[in-house]
């Protein structure tokens, strides 16, 4: 008896049916479908587009987030080859990307957002930073110019970008107005238009405010602040607004004396801070932003006793009372735990958020031109959360 074979009318029937092929394919993860571009022009074309790349992130979304696949540690100022950027796994089958298609190698990441990364290239006292975006899924590339038009100093550049509301991302340009003094202005760059927008923000900011550092959150930019206040910006509405800083050595374990380190991010929509403290402590706290931006509240306390017992041999280097104990990111999830990983003794150590349970210990991948100058107490360490999608630049 013969086995009857599908009918060839059907296949060519998905085959040239865009919209039959695209439900297939949504279902498949980004790193195959990279691999699929290449079986015919129908198929490039149809991957390679924004509505593709939308319905892809739509499909693969966990109650509206995507989730991290791994970490990049940015360690020093550039990466210069062969130098590379320590990875850290946080799924078991996670791939991870080689940024090698960057066009320089000399190179620094400043902010990573919903699977697309914001960086600049090394420069030198003749040349202007030059700045660039792209995805490591897919490997694509663009350089970002700016217009001679914008006023004052280049002070900050960061990246604006949700995969679940649109295909398009904005760039966010904060300049050092020349007078008066602390005014500052901003300009915006819609992926959408390829334009900056011909209107601009003038503002008032102190100077401790870190336009260089903050995170992307429910369609708001949040600048971290070394003062009690900071600013965040509705990108929709383009209105500027206050936001409050944690109080220091606010509800600190007991015994401790100062701040040592603070983390600043954010996961599935909540902004955190995590916070550790000196002289040795091993009790840290995450801190969590109010919905209604009015406070901070502590969300999770815990504590590394339990892991420096279960791994005697983990040092914690000393440089006169700094410890080397950093808070890496905090990783929120639904229907799995949430997690919060940290770096001790160039191993970072994964702890469930709820019941401070340890999950696992990661030696991070040696790469001794880069790690050895990493400072003891990992001061200046910066994370970006990697996340696999189709996203274009």
């Amino acid at each position: 008896m013969k086995r009857s074979r599908p009918s060839s009318a059907s296949a060519e029937t998905i085959a040239y049916n865009d919209d039959l092929l695209t439900q297939i394919l949504i279902r498949i993860p980004a790193k195959h479908l990279l691999k699929l571009k290449l079986i015919s022009k129908q198929w490039r074309s149809l991957i390679s587009s924004l509505q593709f790349s939308l319905s892809h992130s739509l499909h693969h979304q966990n109650r509206g987030f995507l989730t991290p696949s791994a970490l990049f540690l940015g360690i020093g100022n550039y990466y210069r080859p062969p130098f590379e950027l320590p990875a850290l796994p946080l799924t078991p089958d996670s791939r991870l990307p080689v940024l090698d298609f960057i066009v320089d190698p000399h190179f620094k990441i400043l902010q990573s957002c919903n699977g697309l990364l914001l960086g600049h290239f090394y420069y030198n006292i003749n040349e202007r930073l030059r700045y660039f975006i792209c995805n490591p899924t897919t490997r694509k590339f663009k350089m970002i110019s700016f217009p001679v038009s914008q006023l004052g100093s280049l002070r900050a550049v960061n990246l604006a970008f949700d995969p679940m509301k649109s295909p398009h991302y904005n760039i966010i340009c904060v300049r050092k107005l020349p007078s008066p003094n602390k005014r500052f202005g901003l300009y915006i760059y819609s992926s959408k238009s390829d334009e900056w927008d011909s209107s601009w923000i003038s503002f008032r900011a102190n100077e401790y405010i870190r336009f260089d550092h903050g995170v992307f959150c429910n369609g708001v930019f949040h600048w971290n602040s070394n003062g009690r206040k900071s600013l965040r910006f509705d990108l929709e509405n383009k209105v500027l607004k206050k936001m409050p800083m944690l109080a220091p050595m606010f509800q600190a374990p007991q015994g401790s004396e100062d701040e040592d380190s603070r983390y600043f991010g954010e996961s599935r929509g909540h902004l955190h801070l995590g916070v550790t403290y000196m002289p040795l402590c091993f009790k840290f706290n995450i801190f969590e932003m109010a919905a209604d931006y009015s406070h901070w509240f502590l969300k999770y306390c815990l504590n590394l006793d339990d892991t420096m017992k279960a791994f005697p041999d983990l040092r914690l280097p000393v440089v006169d009372i700094y410890y080397g104990f950093h808070v890496l990111s905090v990783i929120r999830s639904e229907g799995e735990e949430s997690k919060v990983v940290i770096l001790l003794d160039f191993k970072a150590i994964c702890y469930e958020l709820k019941d401070g349970v340890l999950l696992n210990v990661n030696e991070l991948k040696q790469c001794p031109e880069t790690l050895n100058r990493c400072p003891l107490n990992y001061i200046g360490i910066q994370v970006y959360q990697y996340f696999e999608t189709l996203s274009c630049v």
